[in-house]
């Protein structure tokens, strides 16, 4: 199903609820709170000892997931956002272990919606952690990546479990390096968007880690308590 601009503005003007009282959460780098498009956000932060280590693609889908200003919004602005650094500026990171330890605080704040920025094999540690944090209720949202239509599916936007997201461009045409497969859900914007930069205020971003914030943003405005039944009719 495709979501185009004008579809998520009207989505998320129809959502019946204040994104600000939504609460979203982000499994990736870590966030620069300082930035303007964050104040008056509640951003809560876990992993890395020492406190998280800001990161440009962590910046920049958080702000596409509860970004605001005058100028400038998330698919879900002002939204409570909790946000998981699995990298902590290492090229090493992203380990598995901080990835379950992410969904587990997740889980005990009881945050309805997870975007997900990994992708890699599959691992069946992995797609257990993911079949219980979705039967307890929780949405799990993944961008499919950018290998390309030949490539493999990549995990854990694979699992039956979780909501696959592509990117599209302004025409609705699928991003040329994006994954294929029956397991996309949901496609939305990736490409020519501005977001969030920690080298500069806002930079242009593309691909499918781009998009799937547009989902989770808007699924996060319709859920407002992990409940399965109410994911279900979400997602259908």
């Amino acid at each position: 199903a495709a979501l185009p601009p004008a579809a998520l503005a009207a989505g998320a003007a129809g959502v019946g609820t204040s994104a600000a009282a939504s609460k979203v959460g982000l499994i990736d780098g870590g966030v620069q709170r300082s930035h303007p498009v964050f104040n008056g956000v509640n951003v809560h932060e876990h992993g890395c000892t020492g406190g998280a280590v800001p990161s440009a693609h962590g910046t920049a889908v958080a702000s596409l997931l509860v970004g605001q200003g005058d100028v400038f919004h998330g698919a879900a602005p002002g939204a409570e956002l909790f946000a998981a650094d699995v990298y902590c500026g290492l090229a090493t990171g992203g380990a598995l272990d901080s990835v379950a330890d992410a969904f587990a605080w997740m889980s005990r704040e009881k945050v309805p919606v997870i975007n997900i920025s990994l992708l890699g094999p599959a691992n069946v540690l992995l797609e257990w952690i993911v079949g219980v944090v979705t039967a307890r209720g929780h949405v799990v949202v993944a961008a499919v990546g950018n290998d390309g239509p030949s490539a493999p599916p990549l995990f854990p936007a694979a699992y039956p479990e979780v909501v696959a997201v592509t990117g599209v461009d302004a025409k609705q045409r699928v991003l040329v390096e994006a994954c294929r497969g029956k397991h996309v859900d949901f496609s939305a914007p990736g490409a020519n968007m501005s977001a969030a930069g920690i080298e500069a205020p806002f930079g242009v971003v593309r691909g499918t880690s781009f998009a799937a914030p547009h989902v989770a943003g808007l699924l996060a405005r319709q859920l407002l308590a992990v409940d399965k039944a109410q994911a279900d009719v979400a997602i259908a």
